[in-house]
């Protein structure tokens, strides 16, 4: 399983973007695999689409090619220990709670910071390359 950072959903929806050609290369990792996205994660990339008047068609684009995770009670206080320990921003400690719950292989981003933390917790990468 991959769980799927917003970041890299962007990237491979706006073909302008500078990681744009790295996300669609990454895209053939998923082929084969679930590939997961945090329901906050969703909204942040319905963002746009809402602005441009298409959120419907983008919510069933993003539904259609991803699995929606749940949230189980107990995620609040993963999320708020994750959020303390790392450092990360609220939206990125609940994409590496994800994947660290639900034993995911690797996490999909460009968000560098967030990429650090997955692969300080034995998560692989792919899309950007941690240094």
């Amino acid at each position: 399983m991959i769980v799927i950072d917003a970041s890299w959903v962007v990237a491979l929806r706006d073909p302008v973007d500078k990681h744009h050609r790295q996300a669609v290369a990454t895209l053939q990792e998923l082929a084969n695999e679930e590939a997961l996205l945090h329901p906050l994660t969703l909204a942040e990339c319905l963002v746009a689409p809402a602005k441009l008047g298409v959120l419907e068609e983008a919510a069933v684009a993003l539904r259609s090619s991803f699995y929606i995770a749940d949230i189980d009670p107990d995620a609040p206080l993963r999320w708020a220990r994750l959020r303390a320990t790392t450092g990360l921003r609220l939206p990125d400690a609940i994409v590496l709670d994800t994947a660290l719950h639900c034993n995911a292989r690797a996490l999909a981003t460009f968000d560098d910071q967030l990429a650090a933390r997955a692969t300080k917790h034995g998560l692989g990468v792919l899309g950007t390359t941690v240094t």
